[in-house]
């Protein structure tokens, strides 16, 4: 047996999810995990419990109709242990890089709090578990009380889906307790807008939303008369303006890209009024950079839509959040190394603030370890299945991305495939952290430089 203690932090984390998979595999392999009742295949468990884990949200069986309560209810256990160890151990991460923890965010609610003082881990992890359970408990209640109140659930069914799918949501796993997703409550807007309100929100990740928190918080403060003044920063942190706009300008851009594109298809948006597809289309646009949840039909849409969600799912949400992807942030800094390079500055800036290097080589090397891996797995599964290269791009990035939406064939797939796409969740899901953690952490300092030489490019 290993000695854990020999572990670095990063191998821990990734031995430490890799247990829980196994874990996952063994419980969704008996026999009462099933409806049927009989023992479920190891792939089909291993990749459910690695979806799950790793809050993706791809199946290779039909979660309403394949798995019993018993089923359901590890599955959902599943999906928020990973959801809130990916939140603790990114959020943890930050401290550990910046020295600080970003709870804060270099703010204080009252003049006579500290700045610089530091929440212990436990009061961390409080703080992660206290703001996951308020937005799944109000998704929670508005989704029980309309299953309830207008569909004709009893009140155990009404509990139950509710709780599922604020679980999902929240967590960005893309698991849904019906057939075809959340299609049947398309025209809902008690149902969809709710989800769609938590999952972008949750999308933002955790520094953000502890920021965003804390100055709703202080304004409330002022305006009852507690506070003389603001006492934080009156402009945002880098990181909360990068996440809010590009978050914005993502949703936007790829709303208008799908109801162009689908307008007119009549198995998507085609027989949709134009205010539901509108709705429709920005659910969509929200739910391919990580949750996954769907409310028209994926493999029916056209290839050109394919392509878009593939660069939506590729870039994923922010940093110390449940979503997969590169990061929103990892984009923004790339975009402006480009963007510095043409212009022939010295120096990379974002807004007001000078980038350090070494998060532009973190960026760098995310974004093309990330690559290569999805562009790997596509040589190999287009070589060993008959898939088209539209299906298994926009497949693999989705499990690379921890998005959960598919292009139709996860089920079909043969069980390498399977076990690839697994393979693939838990790198999307820990990848990236992995490494830029690694790159982070590690100082090595050379103490001679060797000659230049500039070889040819571009």
């Amino acid at each position: 047996m290993p000695n854990l203690s020999k572990l670095s932090a990063t191998q821990l984390i990734a031995a430490a999810f890799t247990a829980l998979i196994l874990l996952g595999t063994f419980l969704l392999m008996l026999p009462m995990a099933s409806k049927s009742g009989s023992m479920t295949n190891f792939f089909d468990a291993l990749f459910t419990a690695t979806s799950a884990i790793t809050v993706t949200g791809l199946t290779t069986v039909d979660t309403a109709t394949y798995w019993s309560t018993t089923g359901h209810v590890i599955i959902s256990l599943l999906i928020q242990i990973g959801g809130f160890g990916i939140i603790g151990f990114a959020t943890l991460v930050g401290f550990l890089i910046e020295g600080r923890i970003s709870l804060k965010n270099r703010i204080s609610a009252t003049s006579e709090s500290s700045a610089t003082k530091q929440p212990d881990v436990k009061t961390l992890l409080l703080n992660i578990a206290k703001l996951m359970l308020f937005f799944q408990l109000a998704l929670f209640a508005f989704l029980a009380v309309r299953m309830f109140t207008e569909y004709g659930y009893s009140l155990d069914k009404a509990l139950s889906h509710g709780a599922f799918q604020a679980i999902s949501a929240f967590n960005q796993a893309g698991f849904a307790l019906y057939t075809d997703s959340l299609m049947g409550f398309a025209s809902d807007g008690w149902i969809i807008f709710p989800i769609f309100v938590i999952a972008t929100l949750a999308g933002f990740g955790f520094p953000v939303l502890a920021e965003i928190r804390d100055r709703l918080k202080l304004k409330i403060y002022v305006l009852m008369g507690k506070v003389a003044d603001y006492t934080m920063p009156s402009q945002w942190s880098l990181n909360s303006r990068i996440i809010l706009w590009a978050s914005l300008f993502l949703l936007v851009v790829g709303a208008l890209g799908i109801a162009v594109s689908e307008w007119s298809n009549p198995a998507t948006l085609g027989s949709m009024d134009p205010l539901q597809k509108i709705v429709a289309s920005m659910f969509t646009s929200s739910m391919t950079r990580s949750t996954g949840l769907s409310v028209i039909e994926t493999a029916d849409m056209n290839t050109a839509t394919w392509l878009g969600i593939d660069i939506l799912m590729f870039i994923g949400g922010a940093s110390a959040s449940t979503a997969g992807g590169i990061k929103i942030g990892t984009a923004v800094v790339l975009f402006y190394i480009v963007y510095t390079e043409i212009r022939g500055d010295a120096a990379v800036n974002v807004g007001n603030r000078r980038l350090p290097r070494s998060m532009q080589r973190q960026a760098l090397t995310i974004v093309t370890l990330y690559s290569i891996v999805v562009i790997g797995a596509l040589f190999l599964l287009r070589f060993t299945t008959d898939f088209t290269l539209d299906e298994l791009l926009f497949e693999i990035i989705s499990a690379a991305g921890t998005v959960g939406l598919s292009s139709g064939i996860t089920a079909d797939l043969p069980e390498h495939g399977k076990f690839l796409l697994s393979v693939l969740m838990l790198f999307g899901r820990l990848g990236p952290i992995v490494v830029a953690t690694s790159l982070a952490l590690r100082k090595t300092k050379r103490h001679y430089e060797l000659p230049r030489e500039r070889p040819l490019i571009g």
